[in-house]
C-alpha cells in the first residue's frame, strides 16, 4: 500500500522486442510501489536465438516481484488466437490503472488485443522515432507505428533530440515526455591497464564503424599500442583496418555473462555512429564508469551532458580521433569522465529513478486513481 494508504498502481507492461527495457522497467516500478504485469512474445530473438534466455533474463530482472505472461503461436494459428484470448482474460483479471506498450507492438497485433488498447487512454515508448540508415520498413510499419504515436495518451521518448525528431516523423495529440534509458545498478571496474577501445553491440551502417575504422591510423600515430575490440554480431565493412592485428573482432552476439569482461579490458568507449536515437550501450558504459567518444547525433550528447564523455562531428574521423586520443593519453580525463557516468547512472539515471519519472508522467497524463483531474490533463497537454 501506498503511504496515503491507496493501493498501488498497477501497470501492465507489453512488448514484442525491447524485453530487456521492459523488464528493467518493471522492477525498478515495483522498487517505487507499483504492482505490474509483463507480457512479451515467447521467443528469444533479442537474446541472440538462444532458447529461454528472454526467460532467464526477465527472471534474473523481476523474479516473483512481477508475474510474466508470454505469448505463444504465430498470429493466424488456432492454437495461437487461442493464447490470446486466454491471456486477454488473465490480463482483464489484473484489472490495470495503466497499459504501457513498447513500440513495435504491433509487428503482433495479438498483443495489443490481449492488453486491450485503448484510445488515448494507453502510454507508449517510441525508443526510435525514425528508421535508422539502412533500414526499410514496410508500408505496414510505417502506418502500425503512426496508429500508435497518434491514438496513444502518452509518449515517452529518451531524449530532447528524439522529442523533436518525433514530431517532424507524424503528427500526435498526446504529451510526449523525455525519460532517460535506464541503467543497472552501478558496477565501476577499474581502469583498464592498456589504452584499448570498444565498439560494442549490433553492427549497422548507421553506427559508423567504417568512420571508426578510418580514425585508428591517427589513432596508433599517438599510440601505437592502442587496440580496438569490435563485439556484436552484423556485417562488418571492407575496410584495411581490420587485418591490423591490433584490431580483434568477435561478429557474434555476445552473451551477457561476457559483457564486462569486454568493458573491464576497455579503456574508452566508442559510438561514432552517423545517426542515433539513443544508446543502451552508453548506459552499460556508464554502469561500469568507462568514459564515452560520441558523436552530435540523436539524444547522444544528451547521454554524456552529466560529463561522462567527450564528443565529435558526425563522420568526423579526425575529430574522432582527437578524441579518442585526449581519452586514452590522459588518465586523469577518464577517470573524471567515468566518475561521472558513475554518479549519473546512480542517480537520475537509474531504474529506479526512470521508473519513478514514468509513474509521475502517468499520474500527470493519464486516467488513473490519484492522477490528475482531467480538466487539469487537458491543460498540461495542449
Amino acid at each position: 500500500m501506498s503511504e496515503s494508504g491507496a493501493r498501488p498502481l498497477r501497470v501492465i507492461l507489453a512488448c514484442d522486442f525491447f524485453v530487456r527495457y521492459s523488464a528493467r522497467l518493471a522492477a525498478g516500478m515495483v522498487e517505487q510501489g507499483a504492482d505490474v504485469m509483463l507480457l512479451t512474445r515467447d521467443h528469444d530473438l533479442e537474446f541472440g536465438g538462444v532458447p529461454g534466455s528472454a526467460d532467464a533474463f526477465v527472471q534474473d530482472a523481476v523474479g516473483r516481484r512481477v508475474t510474466h505472461l508470454r505469448l505463444p503461436g504465430r498470429v493466424r494459428s488456432p492454437q495461437g488466437l487461442r493464447e490470446m484470448l486466454r491471456l486477454r482474460r488473465r490480463i482483464r483479471d489484473f484489472d490495470a490503472d495503466v497499459v504501457h506498450v513498447q513500440s513495435s507492438i504491433l509487428n503482433d497485433p495479438r498483443l495489443a488485443y490481449a492488453v486491450g488498447l485503448r484510445r488515448r487512454e494507453f502510454a507508449l515508448t517510441t525508443h526510435n522515432p525514425s528508421p535508422h540508415p539502412g533500414e526499410s520498413p514496410t508500408r505496414i510499419d510505417r502506418l502500425a507505428n503512426d496508429l500508435l504515436a497518434k491514438t496513444a495518451g502518452l509518449i515517452f521518448v529518451h531524449g530532447e533530440a528524439l522529442r523533436a525528431e518525433l514530431a517532424g516523423e507524424v503528427t500526435t495529440r498526446a504529451p510526449v515526455v523525455v525519460v532517460p534509458h535506464g541503467v543497472d545498478p552501478v558496477k565501476p571496474l577499474p581502469r583498464a591497464p592498456d589504452p584499448s577501445i570498444l565498439f560494442f553491440g549490433r553492427i549497422e551502417r548507421y553506427k559508423g564503424l567504417d568512420v571508426l575504422l578510418d580514425a585508428m591510423p591517427a589513432v596508433w600515430e599517438d599510440l601505437p599500442a592502442a587496440t580496438l575490440m569490435i563485439a556484436g554480431r552484423g556485417s562488418l565493412p571492407d575496410h584495411p583496418a581490420l587485418a591490423d592485428p591490433r584490431v580483434q573482432v568477435h561478429n557474434d552476439y555476445v552473451d551477457d555473462d561476457r559483457v564486462e569482461g569486454l568493458f573491464q579490458a576497455a579503456s574508452c568507449v566508442a559510438l561514432p555512429y552517423v545517426k542515433a536515437s539513443q544508446s543502451g550501450v552508453g548506459s552499460l558504459a556508464k554502469r561500469y564508469g568507462r568514459p564515452l567518444v560520441v558523436t552530435s547525433v540523436g539524444a547522444l550528447p544528451e547521454l554524456v551532458a552529466d560529463g561522462s564523455g567527450l564528443i565529435a562531428d558526425p563522420g568526423d574521423c579526425e575529430g574522432l580521433a582527437r578524441q579518442i586520443t585526449a581519452v586514452l593519453q590522459d588518465s586523469e580525463l577518464a577517470e573524471r569522465l567515468g566518475e561521472a557516468g558513475v554518479s549519473s547512472a546512480s542517480n537520475g539515471s537509474s531504474w529506479g529513478g526512470v521508473a519513478e519519472l514514468t509513474l509521475r508522467a502517468y499520474r500527470e497524463y493519464l486516467p488513473v486513481p490519484g492522477g490528475a483531474p482531467a480538466a487539469a490533463r487537458s491543460k498540461s497537454s495542449e
